[in-house]
C-alpha cells in the first residue's frame, strides 16, 4: 500500500504502540520524495519513530550549537576526519530535544484520534449542529435520515432526478417521479404498492413533513411543488380500493 500521503499519526495509531515511545524528527527534507514516518526501530525497551518533520533542533538558529566559520578555513582532509565527530554531536543535540519533539506529536496524535473519530460518524456531527441550529426536533424517521444532507444544500438544490431518487430509497418505495404541471408547478408522484387504510394514512401524514422540509431546503422558491401517494399499478378485481391512491378510471 502507497502510504506517502499518509501522516505518521494515522499510521502509528495503527499499531500496537501508543504509550512507551520517542520520536526523532529528521527535517523535511526527505518528505520531498519519501514518507512522513520514515521508519521505526526498538531501542532500549521502547519503539523509536524516525519522522521526516522539523522537530525543536531545526526550528532554532544554527549558530547556537555550532560555530559559523568552524570548517571554513580547514582542508578536506580535516573535513573527511571531523565529519563523523560532528554528526555524533549533532545526535546527541537532537536526543537532547527529543523528549519535547515527542510530547509535542502526542499531543497530534490526540488531535488525530478525535478527527479520526469525527471521519468515522461522516457527516452526523455536522449534520445534528445544523439540526439543532435550525430548531428541528421530530420523530419522522423519514426526516431523520434526510437531515444528513444539509451539509450538500449547494450541490442538491434544484437538482430534480437526485432527490427525487433519494426520495425514493429513504422512503423506500418503488419509484418515485417528478411531472412538470404546468411552468411553475410540479408534482412529486411516490408509488407505494400494497397499503391498507390506516397504514396509507400514516405514511401520507409523514411524507407531508418531509415534502416540507424538501421544499423548505431543497427546491426554488418560485417553483410550486405538491405531491401524491400513489399505487402504481391500475385496479383488478378482488384488491382492496382506497380512493385517490390505488384507483383508475
Amino acid at each position: 500500500m502507497n502510504t506517502k500521503e499518509i501522516k505518521a499519526e494515522t499510521l502509528i495509531l495503527q499499531t500496537d504502540v501508543r504509550e512507551n515511545f520517542n520520536v526523532c524528527m529528521q527535517g523535511v527534507f526527505s518528505r520531498n520524495f519519501g514518507e512522513d514516518l520514515i521508519k521505526s526501530f526498538d531501542d532500549d525497551d521502547q519503539t523509536i519513530f524516525e519522522i521526516s518533520r522539523n522537530g525543536v533542533f531545526h526550528l532554532l538558529p544554527e549558530g547556537l550549537f555550532f560555530e559559523e566559520n568552524r570548517l571554513r578555513t580547514k582542508s578536506k582532509e580535516y573535513f573527511m576526519n571531523k565529519y563523523d565527530a560532528f554528526k555524533e554531536e549533532e545526535k546527541k543535540i537532537k536526543s537532547f530535544f527529543t523528549p519535547f519533539d515527542t510530547v509535542a506529536f502526542k499531543l497530534c496524535m490526540e488531535m488525530e484520534k478525535k478527527l479520526n473519530a469525527l471521519a468515522e460518524k461522516g457527516n452526523i456531527v455536522f449534520a445534528d449542529g445544523l439540526w439543532e441550529e435550525f430548531g428541528q426536533k421530530t420523530d419522522n424517521e423519514y426526516l431523520n435520515q434526510l437531515k444528513f444532507l444539509l451539509p450538500f444544500l449547494s450541490q442538491l438544490r434544484g437538482n430534480h432526478e437526485l432527490i427525487a431518487d433519494i426520495l425514493k430509497n429513504v422512503l423506500a418505495v418503488e419509484k418515485v417521479e417528478v411531472l412538470k404541471m404546468n411552468t411553475l408547478h410540479m408534482r412529486f408522484m411516490i408509488y407505494k404498492r400494497g397499503l391498507d387504510t390506516e397504514s396509507y394514512q400514516k405514511m401520507d401524514e409523514e411524507i407531508a413533513i418531509v415534502m416540507d422540509f424538501i421544499r423548505q431546503w431543497f427546491l426554488p422558491i418560485e417553483v410550486e411543488y405538491d405531491y401524491r401517494l400513489k399505487h402504481k399499478e391500475s385496479f383488478t378485481l378482488g384488491n382492496i380500493i382506497l380512493l385517490d391512491y390505488n384507483t383508475y378510471l
